[in-house]
């Protein structure tokens, strides 16, 4: 697992200041193919920590992260390494020329979310995470009950009936 540095304060870091080791992730590696393509994602990417109050999320005219102060402070490791995971899907996205906030779907269908939800998932399964805590990493507070099964269901999760 990577270190995670939560002494900081807002502003703009490079990805290493904070997620020390993410670079060696073999995920990363699969996502990227190649170690030229993955060096220069951590050296081109900013990761920019804002006092507000959300997660992480991927800036469309730039590709820099933006995270959170307290989410970056207070959130859980695993769920940390996995939305950094996730949000570098976007990245590689972004540069490829994808709309990562296409309005035309519904945030749960969109594709690029379910692209990055796919590799999150896969990692949270390699770190041992068992569907009910793949299920609660999948939900967002903008997300409604239904949407959250439909995502779950994208991302190859069984949906038990309750």
């Amino acid at each position: 697992m990577i270190k995670i540095n939560r002494n900081v304060m807002p502003g703009t870091y490079f990805l290493d200041d904070i997620f020390d080791g993410l670079k060696h992730s073999a995920t990363l590696m699969e996502v990227f193919k190649t170690k030229n393509e993955l060096d220069d994602i951590f050296l081109k990417t900013n990761v920019i920590v804002e006092e507000k109050d959300h997660y992480m999320f991927v800036k469309n005219e730039d590709a820099a992260i933006v995270i959170g102060l307290d989410h970056l402070k207070n959130s859980d490791t695993k769920v940390l390494y996995l939305d950094i995971v996730h949000e570098l899907v976007h990245v590689k996205q972004h540069r490829a020329g994808l709309d990562l906030y296409n309005r035309s779907y519904s945030y749960v269908d969109r594709p690029t979310e379910i692209e990055a939800y796919e590799v999150a998932v896969k990692e949270a399964r390699r770190l041992g995470m068992n569907d009910d805590e793949i299920m609660d990493y999948l939900f967002v507070d903008w997300i409604t009950p239904q949407e959250h099964k439909r995502l779950a269901s994208h991302v190859g999760l069984k949906i038990r009936n309750t």
